[in-house]
């Protein structure tokens, strides 16, 4: 599987120790930058998916989008999947915000349960805009019958209808990190369809505590080692069939165009003091060792790509 970066914001070309070790492709998207930071009408969206589409070809990679604003990026990569698959998202926030008349970095995992290819979606280490508000714009046909998995990260969801939805949490207590054995226990039951289907993964660092990921969000509870303990557990269920895998999350200044965008970072970004040099060298760190934990999957030859195939179902 070939490693690549999709270069929109500099986040991760900044880490040089990784680009000198790993020489990543630099696919360089800048440009592109500010018009999707946050979101974009989906008019432009399609845009991008047709330059994108220009530049890379067709085998699985393992790509780094850079700042998590860009997460909604994941949408044009699983839309490019042209077999049935799994979709594996281990994220902090859900995602999946319907009925917003634009495509967000909130909104992506909606549009992309939507693609027919899609088999099912495990969304792993969740705890933040499940059960407040933005509870009443989740999917609930979907998690209701399973097309959703939710794995939080330390806690059950109570409000709206999350009693009658299975989430059993990802740490057996609050304090507890996760083990092999835990993870293993989670996903018996879901063995068959795991191990039927390829298995995309898209992770966001903001998953981890701020020790582990300086990000632009807020952090989540999991540490580096419990998160590559989810991944091969994972992997493994999948018997190492992987379409692909992105990872956002790597800190960057905030850069955009458009008055959405603007008010958007007002209104949503928290509050961070952040020192560049600091959040690049941890980053980095973290980024290494998730590719030390990825070898097997980076050294495996790539399959026979298979004919492109359009997607018949569009995000707007």
């Amino acid at each position: 599987m070939r490693l690549r970066v999709l270069d929109l914001d500099g986040g991760v070309i900044a880490q040089t120790g990784l680009t000198d070790a790993r020489r990543p492709d630099v696919v360089p998207l800048r440009d592109w930058g500010p018009r999707l930071r946050l979101a974009c009408r989906f008019a432009s969206f399609r845009r991008f998916e047709q330059d994108l589409g220009r530049r890379l070809g067709p085998e699985p990679a393992l790509t780094f989008l850079g700042s998590g604003d860009f997460h909604h990026v994941s949408l044009a990569l699983v839309r490019r999947v042209t077999t049935p698959f799994n979709l594996l998202v281990v994220d902090k926030h859900p995602d999946w915000m319907r009925r917003i008349p634009f495509l967000h970095c909130g909104t992506w995992l909606y549009h992309a349960a939507r693609l027919p290819r899609i088999q099912r979606i495990y969304h792993v280490g969740g705890e933040l805009d499940f059960d407040n508000a933005f509870r009443l714009l989740a999917p609930w046909d979907e998690l209701r019958r399973g097309k959703i998995v939710v794995i939080p990260a330390v806690r059950r969801f109570t409000k709206g209808d999350w009693p009658r939805v299975r989430h059993e949490p990802l740490r057996a207590e609050p304090t507890e990190p996760v083990t092999a054995e835990r993870a293993a226990e989670l996903l018996r039951p879901f063995l068959a369809d795991l191990g039927r289907w390829p298995l995309y993964v898209s992770l966001d660092k903001d998953v981890m505590t701020r020790d582990d990921a300086a990000v632009n969000w807020d952090s989540g509870h999991l540490r580096l080692p419990e998160v590559v303990t989810v991944l091969n557990a994972f992997l493994a269920a999948a018997r190492g069939n992987v379409a692909g895998m992105d990872v956002v999350g790597d800190w960057s200044p905030v850069r955009l165009d458009g008055g959405l965008r603007r008010f958007l970072h007002w209104t949503e970004h928290p509050s961070l003091s952040v020192d560049a040099a600091e959040a690049h060298g941890l980053n980095e760190t973290t980024n290494l060792a998730l590719l030390r934990s990825l070898a097997p999957l980076l050294e495996r030859p790539a399959p026979e790509p298979a004919a492109s195939v359009a997607s018949p179902h569009d995000p707007a």
